[in-house]
C-alpha cells in the first residue's frame, strides 16, 4: 500500500500541452513539440490519439477543408456580429491548423492497434479468471487495469 501512488499517472498534461503548441504555434517553435509527440504515441502505443490528431480525413491537425466533418453544402453565412471589446481581448485569433504538422503512417497506426487489440485481451481474460476464481475486488482491479489503458493510450471516448 506504501508503495501505491497517490496521485492518477493519466492524463498527461505535458502532452496535452504540446498537442496545443503544434496547434497554434509558429513553424519554427514546433519541432521539440512534434519529436515529443512522436516519442509519446510509440511507447505508450497511442493508437486512438494517434489517429484523432494526424488522420488524413478525420484528424484534427489538417487544414480546414480536409475533414469529412465538414457539411458538403455549407449554410448561408450567418450575420455577423460585432465583438464586444472584453472578449476581442480575451480570445485568440481564429487560425487554421497547417497540415502536414503530424504525418499519417498507416503501418505504424496498424502495428499499434494490433498491441493495443492484444494488451485488451489480456486484460479480458484476466477479468474472466477474476469472475471465475477470484472476488470482487480482484475484478474491479482487472477492470481498473482497463480503465488506465483507455487512459493512457488516449482514446477520448
Amino acid at each position: 500500500m506504501g508503495s501505491d501512488p497517490q496521485f492518477a499517472k493519466y492524463p498527461d498534461l505535458s502532452l496535452a500541452q504540446h498537442i496545443f503548441s503544434l496547434a497554434t504555434a509558429p513553424r519554427t517553435a514546433q519541432p521539440a513539440s512534434l519529436t515529443y509527440l512522436q516519442n509519446a504515441i510509440k511507447e505508450h502505443k497511442m493508437a486512438p490519439l494517434y489517429r484523432h490528431l494526424a488522420h488524413p480525413t478525420e484528424g484534427v491537425l489538417n487544414t480546414v477543408g480536409e475533414s469529412t466533418a465538414q457539411a458538403v453544402n455549407p449554410p448561408s453565412k450567418p450575420p455577423a456580429r460585432r465583438a464586444s471589446l472584453v472578449s476581442s481581448n480575451l480570445l485568440p485569433p481564429k487560425r487554421p491548423v497547417p497540415s502536414g504538422i503530424l504525418p499519417w503512417d498507416e503501418n505504424l497506426y496498424n502495428e499499434l492497434k494490433a498491441e493495443n487489440d492484444k494488451e485488451l485481451e489480456e486484460f479480458q481474460k484476466e477479468e474472466e479468471d477474476a469472475e471465475e476464481k477470484a472476488g470482487e475486488t480482484e475484478v474491479q482491479a482487472a477492470r481498473s487495469k482497463r480503465a488506465d489503458f483507455w487512459a493512457r493510450v488516449g482514446d477520448k471516448v
